[in-house]
């Protein structure tokens, strides 16, 4: 009989789940999403935005400039000359290929230096530019 409740009292412990290959799983996704995701570079500058009436969303936008009214140039909460532009821009491209371009242009920021930054990263452009603006409606 003593063994019988010895067996009794052991087998009490069944209805126990193993976390640790759960938590295995859990963290080998984690670290795959964190390694396939791609991070968006914020140009670091206030602007005003200008408004549109009626905009499309810019699919894998992630390239992104921003021009202030002064007409200075930003990257990644820097500022930088427009020489710079075209290395740091295929540097971008080299490391997510089918992302597009966006600038962000203050409304009073000055044509000259939207033109001579578009005509800079424009070789390496694969879709059409996109322009960061308010929603008016």
């Amino acid at each position: 009989m003593a063994a019988g409740r010895r067996a009794g009292a052991q087998g009490g412990g069944e209805g126990e789940i193993d976390l640790t290959p759960m938590l295995d799983v859990v963290f080998i996704m984690l670290i795959f999403f964190i390694v396939t995701s791609s991070f968006v570079k914020e140009p670091g500058v206030d602007i005003a935005k200008a408004e549109a009436v009626t905009t499309d969303a810019c699919e894998r936008g992630t390239i992104i400039f921003a021009v202030n009214a002064v007409g200075d140039i930003y990257y990644d909460k820097k500022q930088i000359p427009v020489e710079r532009a075209y290395r740091l821009a295929e540097a971008a491209k080299k490391e997510a290929p089918k992302a597009n371009f966006v600038i962000q242009a203050d409304v009073d920021a000055p044509t000259s230096v939207l033109s001579e930054l578009l005509g800079v990263i424009k070789p390496l452009m694969d879709a059409p530019l996109c322009a960061s603006t308010v929603d008016a409606g």
